[in-house]
């Protein structure tokens, strides 16, 4: 009896380890065609959200990835400071402008550590780069005798005692002037989550954005042409 209950032991944890590896191996071998992901980012030049960007990648014979999307930045000058008026609004004086950059991406991606079934994470790193469109967009200011106007350091009524408070984004958008550039991004994903099929991710890297001439956004400050930044992502999707 002991020697039959000690076999069916054996049997049991080698059954169970099979299982095991195989579990593993299908997770590791695991195909998918394509993967779309959405993202929200924190860079070092914009808010506390930054932008926003969509992508869509497929797969190669080789492991690595082809990725094709589109981000939306919001770009700061690095002298912006916010001010509070007495209403409890607030603006930025001496901002007459706002920079949002559309960039249209075509990368590659490339698996550096792949990840096992419930722990750890994947890692790829990323190379991306493409055409970029500034919408150099109006920054229209409330002033107290009830207007909304583009903030003009020339002129008088535009002092900082007389600014209520700043309009949104959308308040210029149709009045956007489109300067053209380009971009190049580089950045190392982490992949966290626990299934096959679903993606949650955080990304790392550096980007840099090129004009074709200056963005005027702080009209007395030094403007620039090349802006480089800094940022983190959360991003997550499904595979195919």
């Amino acid at each position: 009896m002991r020697i039959q209950r000690l076999s069916f032991l054996i049997l049991a944890i080698c059954f169970s380890f099979q299982s095991i590896g195989q579990e593993i191996q299908q997770y590791i071998d695991d195909e998918y065609i394509s993967e779309d992901v959405f993202g929200i980012s924190k860079g070092t030049h914009g808010g506390i959200i930054s932008g926003f960007y969509y992508r869509h990648s497929q797969v190669q014979a080789n492991g690595s990835l082809i990725n094709y999307g589109v981000e939306i930045v919001n770009i700061k000058h690095p002298r912006e400071a916010r001010r509070t008026t007495s209403t409890g609004s607030t603006f930025v004086f001496g901002k007459s402008n706002y920079l949002l950059s559309i960039r249209p991406t075509y990368g590659r991606e490339k698996i550096l550590f792949k990840k096992a079934p419930q722990q750890g994470a994947r890692i790829t790193a990323m190379a991306a780069a493409g055409p970029t469109f500034g919408l150099e967009t109006p920054y229209f200011v409330e002033l107290s005798n009830g207007r909304s106007e583009q903030y003009d350091p020339e002129n008088p009524t535009h002092a900082v005692a007389s600014i209520q408070g700043a309009r949104s984004l959308l308040r210029g958008l149709t009045q956007s002037a489109i300067v053209l550039g380009a971009h190049a991004k580089t950045s190392l994903t982490f992949e966290t989550n626990s299934t096959k099929k679903r993606v949650f991710s955080i990304e790392v890297g550096f980007t840099i954005d090129a004009y074709t001439r200056e963005i005027e956004i702080l009209p007395e400050a030094n403007n620039r042409s090349v802006y480089t930044a800094g940022f983190f992502a959360i991003y997550f999707g499904r595979r195919r």
